[in-house]
């Protein structure tokens, strides 16, 4: 991607993007239900892959991670992320270059953010190269029928996700449903009609509305 269009990307993140809200009302369940995929992270070396406010890296951290750390593009969410948990480590980054050693994590956990990367097989790649071989990458994707209004975004079926998680050196373990937001996540009557609406058709093969990607990098 050129230069300005990543500049203009970093500007959206750091000036448009809802990170007040997420901070407000985060949907931990949502994010447990996703996590709970890698298991026990007790001792386990911990990486949130575009964390914007930093919600799943505070859970690995409660959860007695060894260590947990949050990578995000956007310098405003980690501000955010830095207030409400301090003893987790922040870095601003590029997940198309991530600015660690090979094999640095047990485990990478990304919600709603590798679909956003310039170059999505290159993040799925780069994600692998910092995982231990036999290490684990779950990640939330969305399937080809969602939108938001981000200026980049990957959209496809469960198909085309396994060739780039298989093409990036992953083994699929599994692929799992995340049926979208809370349907109570606030009061405003519309919203939740639309969440509700989300949640049934959610529930028919092959319309879920997102992917929850379960991988194992290959030893």
């Amino acid at each position: 991607m050129p230069a300005t269009d990543q500049t203009q990307l970093r500007k959206y993140y750091d000036a448009e993007y809802h990170y007040g809200e997420d901070v407000e009302h985060p949907n931990l369940d949502r994010l447990r239900r996703s996590m709970s995929h890698l298991g026990a992270l007790r001792g386990r070396r911990f990486l949130d892959l575009g964390c914007g406010v930093g919600w799943a890296a505070r859970i690995a951290a409660d959860e007695g991670a060894a260590y947990s750390v949050g990578l995000d593009f956007a310098g405003t969410a980690l501000v955010r992320a830095m207030r409400h948990t301090p003893a987790a480590g922040w870095v601003q980054g590029d997940g198309n270059a991530l600015p660690f050693r090979d094999g640095s994590f047990d485990d990478v956990f990304s919600f709603g953010s590798m679909e956003h990367f310039p170059d999505v097989p290159r993040g799925f790649a780069e994600a692998a190269r910092v995982l231990r071989p036999g290490g684990q990458l779950v990640t939330v994707v969305p399937n080809w029928w969602i939108r938001t209004d981000q200026p980049q975004e990957l959209r496809a079926s469960e198909r085309r996700w396994r060739e780039i998680a298989t093409g990036a050196g992953f083994d699929v373990v599994r692929v799992g449903a995340d049926h979208g937001p809370a349907i109570l996540k606030n009061r405003k009557p519309l919203r939740i009609l639309m969440r509700l609406a989300l949640h049934v058709l959610s529930r028919i093969p092959g319309l879920r509305y997102q992917h929850v990607l379960v991988l194992r990098k290959r030893a």
